[in-house]
């Protein structure tokens, strides 16, 4: 242990006041920046402004990827026509062209084979 004590008068700030006004004044200006930085950051605008960037960065990947599909769609053929309640459920083209078409009474004969006897 230092049993010998440090003497620190000369950080005494009454022995030149006009030499710590000055040490202060530029310590003040030097750390003006940083101080303004901080109170922005610690007010109601710091939150919003940490996630503007990435919120703009997200956006921007997202229109690039929006535009990217639009522009490998936009050659493809496509039906105008909205797929019907048959092709929805996942019934045979086959089997929808036939109802269409008039062939009802085929369907009945395999649901109900007596009919015909009748």
């Amino acid at each position: 242990m230092n049993e010998r004590r440090s003497d620190l008068s000369p950080l005494d700030p009454e022995r030149d006041p006009e030499r710590w006004e000055a040490l202060m004044r530029r310590t003040r200006a030097a750390a003006a920046g940083e101080l303004a930085r901080r109170a922005f950051a610690a007010g109601p605008a710091g939150p919003l402004a940490r996630w503007v960037r990435p919120a703009l960065a997200m956006a921007a990947s997202l229109v690039v990827a929006a535009a990217g599909m639009l522009a490998l769609t936009e050659g493809s053929a496509q039906s105008n026509t909205a797929p019907g309640v048959a092709e929805a459920m996942g019934v045979p083209y086959a089997v929808t062209v036939s109802a269409e078409e008039g062939a009802n009474d085929a369907a009945d004969r395999l649901l109900f084979p007596d009919a015909e006897a009748r």
